[in-house]
């Protein structure tokens, strides 16, 4: 029996576009649920007590960096589907006004720009120890 687990906790884009994104990001995190602390720890702290099959291990995820072409509309339906802010619209707070949404286009490069995005992702894969 196996078992495996990934996410992503970053992207990179361009000098330009990473900052504003980053900043954006931040406002997040007073909404994100505490159990999510071992995704934006890379699952370097996320107990994973299966045996190494070569693909990362307890304490040191495989670190992989996953290219996808996306489009501005996508960067914006991805973060707007953030648990987070979904959270935060729930409560009232709309954490990507439209002000925010302006200026993450900007940085874009505009609303028809195609970009190659890099997901900063990790992964633990093993097998039951026996």
């Amino acid at each position: 029996m196996a078992s495996a687990a990934h996410g992503y906790n970053d992207m990179e884009v361009s000098p330009t576009f990473d900052p504003v994104m980053k900043r954006a990001r931040e406002t997040t995190l007073p909404f994100y649920d505490p159990k999510a602390q071992c995704l934006f720890d890379g699952y370097r702290t996320l107990p994973f007590p299966f045996e190494s099959v070569g693909l990362g291990s307890e304490e040191e995820p495989l670190q992989l960096d996953i290219q996808r072409v996306m489009s501005f509309e996508e960067i914006v339906r991805v973060s707007r589907s953030s648990s987070s802010v979904t959270k935060a619209k729930d409560q009232g707070v709309d954490l990507l006004p439209e002000e925010v949404i302006k200026e993450l286009e900007s940085a874009w490069g505009g609303p028809n720009v195609i970009k190659t995005v890099t997901l900063k992702a990790f992964m633990l894969a093993g097998k039951v120890k026996v």
